[in-house]
């Protein structure tokens, strides 16, 4: 008599069929870009803006050059402060211009930011 347990891992088969592709087909996930942008924008939705924008640079390399639909989905569009101060104090001393540049641009912040807050940014010139 097998009792199942809780550390029991599903097979993988269940797992991909959990997600489905917008006509209702599995779509198998190897990593995080494979996931829809609206359950990405959903787990964004969650971190502090400067986070939000940080993921989606992540995520897409290039969309500081040209914000796709997924890096446009998680980062939103209510920019009117972007303050480094609500982030890890770690992380945001650890950032670099470059990294700034990248937030920046994702979020169209020329258009949309009226306060930039560079609280513990100590790494850049």
């Amino acid at each position: 008599n097998k009792q199942a347990t809780m550390t029991e891992e599903a097979p993988i088969d269940n797992k991909i069929r959990r997600i489905a592709a917008a006509g209702g087909s599995p779509q198998e996930v190897r990593c995080l870009t494979d996931l829809p942008s609206g359950i990405l924008a959903h787990a964004a939705s969650f971190l502090a803006a400067p986070s939000r924008a940080l993921f989606a640079v992540a995520l897409d390399g290039n969309s500081a050059v040209s914000p796709n639909e997924r890096s446009s989905a998680i980062v939103g569009s209510q920019w009117a402060t972007l303050d480094f101060g609500v982030i890890e104090k770690d992380l945001a001393a650890k950032l670099t211009d470059d990294d700034i540049e990248k937030v920046l641009l994702c979020i169209h912040a020329v258009n949309r930011v009226k306060r930039l807050k560079l609280t513990n940014c100590v790494n850049i010139t």
